[in-house]
């Protein structure tokens, strides 16, 4: 399965520890602990051999072919690896526990620079310095997409810790149950729209669009204990409260039904590291539209259509245009349900073994 550099000494055990502590994280960084770690234990890498820091109550669910550091006890759990690690991944950039020294090579992934666009004064330059500490400490870094790269080197550098970008992936939902929720009623038209419900997603910008789209519902769905969903509570209940609900946070079944019987999945995100939610809406055949910042363009191609503005009836023009002239059953929807399968998990795990074989070979 994998081409392994020459130069790299099989017949000595290498240890590489990944940090999976979000796996029960109900988001990006959750979905790609769960699906990642999976995979990664179940690859065969003569050689090597993973060490997973995962939340106590899942020690043991990924088989005996990898060893254990519980997320809770990981100070005292990592202690008698320490002199016996040869590579730690910390898989994104907001994980604050990480063993170095100078035989360990360090990788970093980053997912985003967000912060940049969200914080002031003190709080910005605090976030800026934590990242320049974290990636000067770093033997090397990728991010989840070309503009995050770009972020990266224009603010924080990269130099020749750079090793490029490896783009996110998806699972294969559109295999998976399916299961109506309780909110959705028999005949509902509906729009779908899912992701953390924080100001960054703007949200917000589509309840006024429903007064130009009579006739259809929009169901907000994530998790919405932030601050920011208090907001947005109070915008639909001025707005349109008969037709726009915020869900909660939602099963993968549920989603998966929202996805195949959506009239269009909606993206006003301002910003995204990468933007997973218009990938798998695709995987269904469903038509996407999404905002043109930040990542989006980069991750969904030609296979969306884009809001011009956030102005609420130009942004209803666009919806019902894509919903008037798509056909689930097109060559437009199956190119794009073909285009998402690219972003899957065994190349994304490959990827990075790919990577790690490289940065133990480089170390020799």
């Amino acid at each position: 399965m994998h081409d392994f550099p020459e130069n790299l000494n099989t017949l000595v055990l290498k240890n590489i520890v990944v940090d999976f502590s979000r796996y029960d994280s109900m988001c990006g960084f959750g979905e790609i602990a769960r699906n990642f770690s999976r995979r990664l234990a179940a690859a065969d890498v003569p050689g090597v051999h993973f060490i997973f820091i995962i939340p106590k109550r899942h020690i043991g669910e990924l088989g005996d072919g990898v060893s254990y550091v519980a997320k809770e006890r990981r100070r005292i759990e990592i202690a008698p690896w320490v002199k016996k690690i040869d590579l730690w991944h910390t898989t994104d950039q907001q994980l604050p526990f990480r063993v170095r020294g100078p035989h360990i090579i360090s990788l970093l992934t980053i997912h985003d620079l967000n912060y940049l666009h969200e914080k002031r004064g003190l709080h910005l330059l605090r976030h800026i310095v934590e990242m320049k500490w974290k990636v000067m400490h770093s033997t090397a870094a990728t991010c989840i997409s070309e503009y995050v790269r770009g972020d990266v080197k224009r603010n924080i550098g990269l130099g020749h810790r750079d090793y490029g970008v490896i783009h996110n992936a998806i699972g294969d939902l559109e295999k998976g149950e399916q299961q109506r929720p309780a909110f959705a009623e028999e005949g509902d038209k509906f729009l779908f729209t899912v992701g953390q419900i924080r100001r960054k997603k703007n949200f917000a910008s589509l309840v006024p669009m429903m007064r130009y789209l009579p006739g259809y519902k929009l169901f907000i769905a994530g998790d919405d204990h932030f601050a920011d969903a208090q907001e947005l509570r109070e915008v639909i209940a001025a707005e349109c409260p008969d037709r726009v609900k915020l869900c909660g946070k939602i099963s993968d079944a549920e989603k998966c039904w929202l996805y195949a019987h959506a009239a269009a999945f909606v993206f006003p995100s301002r910003l995204e590291g990468f933007g997973i939610p218009p990938l798998e809406a695709m995987r269904f055949h469903c038509p996407v539209i999404s905002s043109s910042c930040t990542s989006l363009p980069e991750v969904c191609g030609s296979h969306v259509a884009y809001f011009p503005d956030f102005e609420p009836p130009h942004m209803a023009s666009v919806v019902k245009e894509r919903i008037d002239t798509w056909s689930k059953d097109s060559a437009e929807a199956n190119e794009a349900a073909e285009y998402s399968r690219g972003f899957n998990y065994d190349a994304y795990t490959e990827a990075y073994i790919r990577l790690y074989l490289k940065l133990l070979a480089e170390a020799k």
